[in-house]
């Protein structure tokens, strides 16, 4: 089986496949092992030296002839069904009285027979404080599974690129099974990304990078054309060209097929 393997912007994003998925003609169950470096594009833009990159890009399997087995996917979120709340109370006590409290009889007027004095010697004081505190955990992650075939493949940061090895051969992002009576199997796998999670960096940080003049939302669209300047052919076919760009393909099939 002869694989069709691009990448458009390999300083970007370059994607690739393990020998164990080329060897495979889909004829029984596979496990899909990819490979994915991410990092930032140098270009001149407005006569200025900048850095582009992605904080979020997307992975999307399509099936021809097989699709995706029941069964784990690389970055699966999958909740427990019974959330456990962890709960501490904390008490603090202060207790003071006074030992001698109660009746004091004064031992000469009991002589004279005078009135009897009752008294309380001493004060009581009682303050209690309770505090409360739930313990929640969140998870975070680079790599999560989305339906219909997608990963989502993001930044923790808004403002900073994608530039990490996010994808190993060890990571078994899913595995594909032939469907029945099929007379041609493979995969095509697409990595995309919208526009808006450009990310534009100075080489210098010190420096302001294009001042509010241009806005940031035109420069992104600057470079957004620049990208779309490597058109992909046999490319993602519902893929919306006026707000994504394919970054890379791989295909189980020739070009020509």
């Amino acid at each position: 089986m002869a694989w069709d393997i691009r990448n458009n912007w390999a300083d970007i994003a370059e994607l690739r496949v393990d020998d164990s998925v080329t060897d495979s003609s889909f004829a029984a169950d596979t496990e899909m092992r990819l490979e994915l470096y991410t990092g930032s594009y140098e270009l001149n833009l407005e006569e200025r030296r900048v850095f582009v990159g992605f904080n979020r890009v997307m992975l999307q399997l399509v099936c021809h002839g097989t699709e995706i087995a029941l069964g784990n996917r690389y970055g699966d979120n999958t909740p427990q069904n019974d959330i456990v709340t962890k709960t501490t109370d904390q008490s603090n006590t202060a207790t003071r009285a006074a030992a001698d409290a109660g009746v004091r009889l004064d031992a000469s007027a009991a002589l004279t027979s005078m009135p009897v004095k009752a008294g309380v010697s001493g004060e009581a004081s009682r303050s209690t404080s309770s505090t409360s505190e739930t313990v929640k955990v969140s998870t975070s992650r680079h790599v999560t599974a989305k339906p219909n075939g997608k990963w989502e493949i993001s930044s923790l940061q808004p403002n900073v690129p994608l530039s990490a090895k996010y994808l190993t051969k060890e990571n078994v992002l899913c595995e594909v099974k032939p469907k029945a009576k099929s007379n041609r199997t493979g995969v095509h796998a697409h990595l995309y990304a919208h526009k808006s999670d450009i990310v534009i960096a100075s080489p210098d940080e010190k420096k302001c990078l294009f001042p509010l003049l241009n806005g940031e939302n035109r420069n992104k669209e600057k470079v957004f054309k620049i990208l779309l300047g490597k058109a992909m052919s046999s490319g993602k076919e519902d893929l919306d060209k006026k707000s994504y760009v394919e970054l890379s393909m791989i295909s189980s099939f020739d070009s020509d097929d």
